[in-house]
């Protein structure tokens, strides 16, 4: 038995389903279910009734659920009380989507480093796709992301600040004038879109779907000054967030608020039943402080 088992087992019994605990576990489902055999195999028990269409622990499997939730507990508060031990230097590892220069997260970042030299910081850019799971999985101690699909059954999380999505538009541009607009208005416009995997991708998308729009991608990318530049050609338009806009102005694109307000926070997250590290515990409240104030 492994602590693996353990937390898919508990994944299981909390949300009720295979499914929806591999999605919670950024698994596949036959993973899951092939590391909870194994678990009831070594312990010679079955631990989930799989007649019925809706998955059901057994008399045992109850039994057992109080025990692994006291030893995943158990675990995370181990892992991090010895944390501290492991490097003569404590160490601290944050994951951030690549937004923090946009929304001035850097500063705060130099003035933490400024104020506690003694811990060994770590800054990682990642795609939304790649934080989630590696969070999930203790691989960073924290992470700089979108509230965007955020589960609040994992994750925790400490709110920096929000945004809203803009269109931008070249000034040459037919709606350049306008002072608002509908998604809807937009159906014979070319998109210039994040690439998918970004959770910008996935909110804008979000966004035209539930208008009933079905947006026509001429160019994707991941980088924002490069949004910026077809648009300014006037090769189409783009949904993109207002302080990202702003900070890559451009004499020649035009933002347009939207009739329906999208917003986006920026947050701090880490995982819900993990015990923070000092490290870590300490820049949260570094955070909360320069935020507050």
């Amino acid at each position: 038995m492994d602590i693996k088992q353990i937390e898919y087992f508990v994944s299981v019994m909390e949300t009720g389903s295979f499914s929806s605990a591999a999605e919670e576990l950024y698994i596949s489902q036959s993973s899951l279910s092939k590391k909870i055999i194994a678990l009831e195999k070594e312990l010679d028990v079955k631990l989930f009734d799989r007649s019925k269409r809706r998955v059901a622990p057994t008399e045992a499997g109850k039994i057992f659920h109080k025990h692994a939730v006291k030893l995943k507990e158990n675990y995370q508060s181990m892992l991090a009380d010895l944390g501290e031990y492991k490097k003569a230097t404590p160490s601290l590892v944050i994951a951030a989507i690549p937004v923090i220069a946009q929304y001035g997260i850097t500063s705060y970042i130099a003035k933490f480093k400024k104020a506690y030299p003694f811990i060994n910081f770590t800054l990682e850019e990642r795609e939304a796709s790649v934080v989630w799971p590696a969070l999930g999985q203790y691989k960073y101690d924290l992470a700089f992301a979108r509230d965007y699909n955020i589960n609040p059954n994992i994750f925790s999380y400490f709110p920096i600040l929000v945004d809203k999505l803009m269109v931008a538009v070249s000034c040459d541009h037919r709606l350049a004038k306008r002072k608002s607009i509908s998604l809807t208005e937009l159906s014979d416009e070319n998109f210039i879109m994040f690439s998918k995997g970004t959770l910008i991708h996935e909110l804008s998308m979000s966004a035209c779907r539930s208008a009933g729009l079905e947006p026509r991608v001429f160019y994707a990318t991941l980088r924002a000054a490069s949004i910026i530049g077809m648009v300014a050609s006037n090769s189409g338009i783009a949904l993109i967030m207002e302080k990202v806009l702003n900070y890559y102005k451009h004499s020649d694109v035009v933002a347009i608020p939207l009739d329906q307000t999208i917003e986006s926070k920026v947050i701090l997250a880490y995982p819900k039943d993990r015990k923070l590290s000092k490290p870590a515990s300490t820049f949260l409240d570094f955070m909360k402080k320069q935020i507050i104030e």
